[in-house]
C-alpha cells in the first residue's frame, strides 16, 4: 500500500520536473488538468506496451498473433480475402475483430487492437494512417419505390423514410454530414447494427438506404434491390489501414502493412470484386446483367 504522502511527494516531483500542474482542487476535490489527461494516457500506453512485450518474451506461441480490426462494412465484403491472401505468403495467427469505425478507434487508442481498417475522417491525432481502400456508396430501395433507378436530387429525399446504421457507423456519420451540409432533415425510421439487417430492412419497405456498392453487386443483380442515383456526387469515402503512432511493431505487423502497401488500393478493390464474383452461382452468371463500370466503385 502507497501511503498519500508518497503519492503527493511523486505528483509534486513531476510538476516540478515537466513544468506543468496535474491536478487542481475544486469543492474538496481533485480533478486532472489538461496536462494531468495526457499524462495519464501515455502513462497507460507504456505499461500496456510494457505487458505486451512481457508476454511476447514468455510466449512464442503468440508472436505471431496480429490482432485486426475491420469496421462493419469492410469485415463483410474484404477482412476474408484480404487475410487469407496473406496467410499465403506469411505465418500470421489473425485475431479479427468487427465493429464499427469509432468503436475501432478507441480500441487502437487503448492498445486492444494492432491495427484496424476505418472510415478516413476525422481521427485521433494519435493515429497514422495508410490509404487501403477507395469505397462509393449508393442509395437503395426496393423494386417498385417511385424513387428506384432514377437520378433525382438529394433534396428531393428529405421526406423519405431511411433505414441507418447504429450511432458511431462510418456510413451513418457520412449520411448524418451529407444531409446537414445541406440542409436537409434526414427521417431516421429504422436503425441497424449491420449492412445485412440495412439490406433486409430496405428489401421488406422499412426506407431507404446508404450503402457501399461492394455489398449489394448481387442483390442488383437478382434484382432484389434497386439504386436511387443522387444527381450530386457526395457519398464518396475512403478506408485507411490505422494504428497507434507509438504502437510496437514487431515483424507480424510489419509484414502485412507491407503487404497491404504492395496491393495498393486498386489491388485490394479488385480482390472484393473477385471474391463477391466467386460467389454467385452459375444461373446468376447466365441471367446478369454485365455492371457499367461506371457504376463500380470509383478506382
Amino acid at each position: 500500500m502507497i501511503s498519500q504522502s508518497s503519492v503527493s511527494q511523486a505528483v509534486s516531483s513531476l510538476e516540478k520536473e515537466f513544468g506543468v500542474v496535474l491536478f487542481e482542487r475544486l469543492n474538496h476535490k481533485l480533478y486532472l488538468t489538461r496536462e494531468g489527461q495526457e499524462l495519464l494516457y501515455l502513462a497507460e500506453q507504456v505499461l500496456r506496451s510494457a505487458k505486451q512485450l512481457v508476454r511476447r518474451m514468455q510466449g512464442a506461441e503468440s508472436r505471431n498473433v496480429l490482432r485486426l480490426g475491420v469496421c462493419t462494412t469492410v469485415g463483410s465484403c474484404l477482412a476474408w480475402p484480404l487475410t487469407d491472401a496473406c496467410r499465403q505468403e506469411q505465418d500470421i495467427d489473425f485475431r479479427v475483430e468487427v465493429a464499427n469505425s469509432k468503436s475501432l478507434e478507441k480500441r487502437l487508442l487503448n492498445a486492444r487492437l494492432d491495427l484496424a481498417v476505418i472510415q478516413a475522417g476525422k481521427i485521433s491525432h494519435y493515429l497514422e494512417c495508410i490509404p487501403l481502400l477507395q469505397d462509393e456508396l449508393t442509395l437503395i430501395a426496393w423494386p417498385g419505390h417511385p424513387l428506384a433507378g432514377r437520378k433525382v436530387p438529394l433534396a428531393s429525399l428529405s421526406e423519405e423514410n431511411f433505414v441507418v446504421r447504429e450511432k458511431g457507423s462510418g456510413t451513418q456519420i457520412l449520411l448524418e454530414q451529407t444531409f446537414a451540409g445541406q440542409n436537409l432533415r434526414l427521417k431516421k425510421r429504422w436503425t441497424c447494427n449491420s449492412p445485412e439487417a440495412v439490406r433486409q430492412a430496405v428489401q421488406r419497405k422499412c426506407g431507404i438506404a446508404l450503402i457501399s456498392r461492394f455489398l449489394i453487386h448481387r442483390e442488383l443483380l437478382e434484382g432484389s434491390l434497386s439504386e436511387i442515383i443522387p444527381e450530386e456526387n457526395l457519398f464518396g469515402r475512403q478506408f485507411v489501414l490505422a494504428y497507434h503512432k507509438d504502437k510496437l511493431q514487431d515483424q507480424c505487423f510489419q509484414g502485412f502493412v507491407r503487404f497491404c502497401r504492395r496491393l495498393e488500393m486498386e489491388g485490394i478493390r479488385e480482390m472484393i470484386l473477385r471474391d463477391a464474383a466467386s460467389h454467385i452461382t452459375d444461373t446468376e452468371k447466365d441471367t446478369a446483367v454485365i455492371p457499367d463500370p461506371d457504376r463500380l466503385p470509383a478506382r
